[in-house]
């Protein structure tokens, strides 16, 4: 197996870097590979060199951002833990990682939008088996009438990360109604990760008392 020098891995990241940026803030139809080789300094010849065109280089970053954010959610979920204790985490964990990677929604709904086979591939093959155990786990408590107003479990799923991840699609429009800027909007996310867990496994488990 060939290692990478340091100093191409270093170019690599900084083209990793500056894709991600330019695609996060334009689109993929609004970016330029010069704008990317321009901001990762480094001429478009060498962009080229590693990769050979714009789509090449936007599925790598949209996969790398994927693949940098999903594994420690990833890892939560396989773990040997209450249901209602993983929910509190799976929720606090994934908020977290969105918080810190908040192109991923937009990098998702795009490729949604335009390459759903791609999006399709990378989570039947990354995503799908590794996150059964969760869903069997819902599936169990919905069985054993433990989830309220019996929701089938694909409800639950979508609930969690409906709340999750709306704030961060709908940034720009929320920043107009409440009138906050970046840093109130960080602080916002921060509110979510201090109440949103509890409030998600009080909408979906039944108490002691329900049962």
């Amino acid at each position: 197996m060939t290692e990478i020098e340091p100093e191409e891995s270093s170019t690599e990241e900084k083209i990793f870097e500056a894709a991600k940026d330019v695609f996060h803030r334009k689109g993929f139809d609004g970016a330029r590979m010069q704008e990317i080789a321009d901001k990762a300094k480094i001429n478009k010849s060498m962009l080229h060199y590693y990769y050979r065109s714009k789509d090449k280089l936007f599925e790598k970053v949209y996969q790398l951002s994927l693949m940098r954010a999903l594994p420690q959610i990833v890892s939560l979920l396989n773990k040997d833990l209450p249901l209602e204790e993983k929910i509190r985490e799976f929720v606090r964990e994934y908020l977290s990682v969105i918080k810190k990677n908040p192109e991923i929604p937009s990098f998702i709904i795009r490729e949604l939008n335009t390459n759903p086979s791609r999006i399709q591939e990378f989570f039947r093959a990354q995503v799908a088996k590794r996150v059964q155990p969760f869903i069997d786990q819902v599936s169990e408590a919905s069985e054993a009438g433990k989830i309220k107003d019996d929701l089938p479990p694909e409800q639950v799923i979508i609930n969690i990360m409906s709340l999750v991840i709306f704030p961060f699609i709908g940034k720009p429009i929320l920043q107009i109604l409440f009138n906050i800027d970046d840093s109130a909007f960080d602080d916002f996310v921060d509110q979510r990760l201090e109440y949103l867990p509890d409030f998600v496994v009080e909408m979906t488990l039944k108490s002691d008392s329900d049962l």
